[in-house]
């Protein structure tokens, strides 16, 4: 079973009991005591998942304004505007909206679970995205946070700071979106967003995050192979290895871990086994940043050469685009250190 990263939510009878545009703000079931109080409940449940990293998202066939005046001013609302990474509040129909949602947040339909009262909405999005989970929302809204914890798409065994980040994450990437809309030169706008990029070398402390980059990153991942903890601890022990971990920070917020190096030393070679990413920060200039000063590093050490393996899939495109940008023929011979992304300020840490 795939796991899931996002629960898509509907609004009415769903979040809260009654219809926004019908009922109105003091008209709906959304209270401390019967029946409003299995909906606050809900509404507490979801939220402790998106404290375990599940994204959440609106798809609702309702009036904008009406609808974001009960989140934004009911006093019971649990879940508020900065909660949700994307919305789709509008009458068409909710498959399409989940298209856009996935598009958007830049997840895979199979990683999104739908939830509705309204059984016509769910089979529309079986019929036309199986790959969307939807199962059957219980008609009693008192039986919604124990159908909610009985679902098995959620469960880890590990919890990561990046993931009880996720949520945050997704809902600062709005805010960048919204901003790069002011600036007609992207450079410009990559500038203003003031990027800190800083750079581990054969550093321990975030072991868990680690194997999980290598576990899920598909799209910029030269040779994906994963590893556990335990491996990427003796790689980091090992004096023949050299492990390169990133965190980024802008303006708007903490990235956290965004990038991975495994590279072993061969003489004065550099062999990369293992180059990865997450794609949340693609097009704008981290990739040439850690090049940079994975380049930088080599160069001090005395490394003439740096060789890369890559093994191609369907997804890592993106990474086959950086190889042929920056090797020739899987070579790179280092004649100086390159000067790249200069709106990013990079920061080197080796322990």
């Amino acid at each position: 079973m795939t796991a899931k990263k996002c629960i898509v939510l509907d609004l009415d009878n769903t979040l809260w009991g009654g219809v926004a545009g019908e009922d109105g703000l003091q008209g709906l079931a959304l209270s401390l005591t019967p029946p409003g109080n299995s909906f606050v409940a809900f509404q507490q449940a979801l939220l402790d998942l998106y404290h375990r990293g599940i994204i959440l998202a609106i798809n609702s066939r309702n009036n904008p304004e009406e609808a974001l005046a009960v989140i934004r001013t009911h006093p019971n609302m649990i879940l508020k505007d900065h909660h949700f990474a994307a919305t789709r509040i509008n009458w068409n129909d909710k498959a399409q909206n989940l298209r856009e949602l996935a598009a958007e947040l830049n997840i895979g339909l199979d990683s999104m679970v739908f939830l509705d009262d309204d059984p016509a909405n769910r089979e529309l999005v079986k019929a036309l995205l199986p790959a969307v989970e939807t199962p059957e929302l219980p008609v009693d809204p008192t039986q919604y946070v124990r159908f909610l914890n009985a679902l098995p798409y959620f469960d880890t065994e590990i919890i990561t700071d990046e993931d009880k980040m996720r949520g945050n994450l997704y809902v600062t990437e709005r805010l960048r979106k919204e901003e790069e809309k002011n600036y007609a030169d992207k450079e410009a706008f990559l500038t203003s967003l003031a990027m800190e990029l800083s750079v581990y070398q054969d550093n321990q402390s975030c072991l868990p995050r680690l194997s999980q980059l290598t576990e899920k990153t598909n799209q910029f991942n030269t040779n994906k192979q994963p590893l556990t903890e335990t491996e990427i601890k003796s790689f980091i022990e090992n004096p023949d290895y050299h492990v390169f971990h990133t965190k980024l920070l802008d303006k708007f917020g903490d990235h956290g871990v965004i990038a991975f190096a495994l590279i072993k030393q061969d003489g004065t070679n550099w062999e990369i086994n293992s180059l990865l990413m997450s794609c949340r920060v693609f097009g704008r200039g981290v990739e040439d940043a850690l090049w940079q000063t994975i380049v930088g590093q080599a160069k001090e050490q005395g490394v003439a050469r740096i060789t890369i393996a890559f093994k191609a899939t369907e997804k890592n495109i993106p990474a086959q685009e950086f190889i042929s940008k920056h090797f020739n023929n899987r070579e790179y011979v280092i004649l100086e250190t390159p000067h790249f992304s200069p709106w990013i300020k990079i920061q080197y840490e080796n322990i």
